[in-house]
């Protein structure tokens, strides 16, 4: 083995490591987290009572029974993204692969603390909104490979049709956008008689997946009655106003909140949003835009500033910048495939966000794929850029940073998570009447929440760590482990105590 593989490959381990490091670290949520690793979730996943997400509930059910394929699951998807996306990116020059990684990592990790704590640090929310990116990524990989070299049509055929079922089982908007992806390159395989069948057959999975997702359950509550789940789910607009209503309600949300709030926490949008223009351009007759590489990054610093997106100059702007965005690949000296390639894959990041419109759901969750999307093509665009070693120097150093970053604040939350399995074994087993548990200062900054807030979530809380039921828990504000075991009188002030008790309505079926 040369000495360039031997680094390459300890690199790489040196990921892996990582990432599995982050998801053991990752502690489970009470949001649902909890649930899902009850009986409760399994009837949830059963009988699809809040959707019919079935495999990204599966991943929940399977993450939330077993700490040990929660690591293996979260932390082999966190390492496999970016790995997938460099074996796109880098188009069978195996040289670019560890440049496009190490990018795309890096941009990855860009992400805002916000999203961090609604994806990687949220065990069943990763099941539903990171697993299928890494499964979108894979379809791609394997619809170039039989476009380009054909063969054994009917094996082909009957893994697009599994695996785009299986794609279309997770979040409903996904579901759609894979089902129009689907669609698109079955009929583009018309001339090609190799891959016509496999790519129907994945049409017709995802068609399958969409008649089941969408055939019942809370959907159609939400539909009928414009609410479902308790409140949980909301549409944007109300029938009793006709058509012209759910247009002008669902355009609202899209250009108005939907889009603008992609630019509000973090350069995760805008610096790929950046690099795709700024190249995209670079490499056209129209040279001199690629200077519009600094509208993400400067409508980004000015929402950092305000973050008021939903001004009429904001969002015209933040609208402009998508189109450009789009843009920008087809006015690229390149190969019309490659040209139609990258500009379908920039076209996925708003289109996947156009279903979301419908209803009231926000969150950075929604735009983990678009982010992905993003930075595939960034990577794609700028992969001879990438293998310079100034510029690898650089994404080696800013990915390091990145790592070291996320890895101190999850080491406290992993501290944290340890001290309150031990004061939870000693007070089981001394038979305590009283448990008190600390909270990390990264409470809602690195992960969503891992304690209970009402009477409801304490008694979830108390089943899913085997916590007798007359045990009162006490919690302590965020901050509380650093000091432990002296606790602050103004921390102790602000805690919160949860008596033995079963009153209580659950919030959800």
């Amino acid at each position: 083995m040369s000495k360039r593989s031997s680094a390459e490959t300890a690199l790489l381990l040196g990921a892996l490591v990582f990432y599995l490091y982050i998801a053991w670290s990752v502690p489970y949520s009470t949001t649902d987290d909890l649930q899902w690793g009850m009986d409760q979730g399994l009837r949830w996943w059963l009988q699809g009572s809040l959707n019919r997400r079935y495999v990204g509930n599966f991943f929940a059910v399977a993450m939330c029974h077993s700490p040990l394929v929660k690591t293996l699951v979260m932390g082999l998807t966190m390492f496999a993204i970016p790995l997938l996306m460099a074996r796109l990116a880098a188009r069978g020059e195996e040289r670019s692969l560890l440049p496009i990684y190490l990018a795309s990592s890096a941009g990855l990790l860009l992400m805002p603390p916000v999203m961090w704590q609604e994806t990687y640090a949220w065990v069943s929310g990763f099941g539903n909104y990171v697993v299928p990116t890494l499964l979108f990524l894979v379809w791609l990989l394997l619809v170039r490979r039989v476009v380009d070299r054909g063969g054994h049509r009917l094996l082909w055929a009957v893994l697009f049709l599994a695996l785009e079922v299986v794609m279309g089982l997770f979040v409903e908007n996904l579901t759609l956008l894979f089902l129009g992806a689907a669609l698109l390159t079955a009929l583009c395989s018309l001339g090609n008689k190799s891959a016509r069948l496999p790519l129907w057959a994945g049409f017709l999975g995802s068609a399958l997946a969409a008649a089941i997702i969408f055939g019942g359950g809370s959907f159609s509550q939400l539909l009928l009655e414009g609410s479902a789940l308790n409140g949980l789910r909301d549409l944007t607009f109300d029938w009793s106003g006709g058509l012209p209503a759910a247009l002008t309600g669902i355009l609202e949300q899209y250009f108005v909140r939907l889009l603008p709030i992609s630019f509000l926490r973090g350069p995760h949008i805008a610096l790929p949003s950046a690099v795709i223009l700024a190249l995209g351009f670079w490499n056209s007759r129209l040279r001199p835009l690629a200077l519009l590489g600094l509208l993400p990054l400067g409508y980004h610093g000015l929402l950092l500033q305000t973050e008021e997106y939903d001004t009429p100059v904001r969002v015209a702007v933040s609208a402009l910048i998508w189109a450009l965005v789009l843009l920008a690949p087809l006015v690229q000296r390149t190969e019309p495939s490659v040209k139609l390639g990258r500009f379908l894959l920039c076209l996925a990041a708003p289109l996947s966000l156009l279903p979301l419109a419908a209803t009231t759901t926000l969150g950075q969750r929604l735009y983990f794929f678009p982010m992905a999307m993003l930075i595939l093509t960034a990577a794609d665009m700028a992969a001879p850029l990438l293998a310079r070693w100034p510029v690898q120097l650089l994404t080696s150093g800013a990915l390091a940073a990145l790592m070291i970053c996320w890895g101190w604040m999850h080491w406290t939350v992993l501290g944290c998570t340890t001290l309150r399995e031990e004061l939870t074994s000693q007070a089981v087993e001394q038979g305590n009447d009283t448990l008190i548990l600390p909270t990390d200062r990264y409470e809602r900054v690195v992960w969503h929440t891992r304690n209970p807030w009402n009477v409801e979530y304490a008694d979830y809380y108390r089943q899913f760590y085997h916590i007798p039921d007359q045990v009162t828990l006490v919690i302590l504000p965020a901050g509380s482990y650093e000091c432990w075991p002296d606790v602050d009188p103004e921390q102790w002030e602000r805690r919160l105590e949860f008596f033995p008790s079963k009153d209580y309505t659950p919030s959800l079926p």
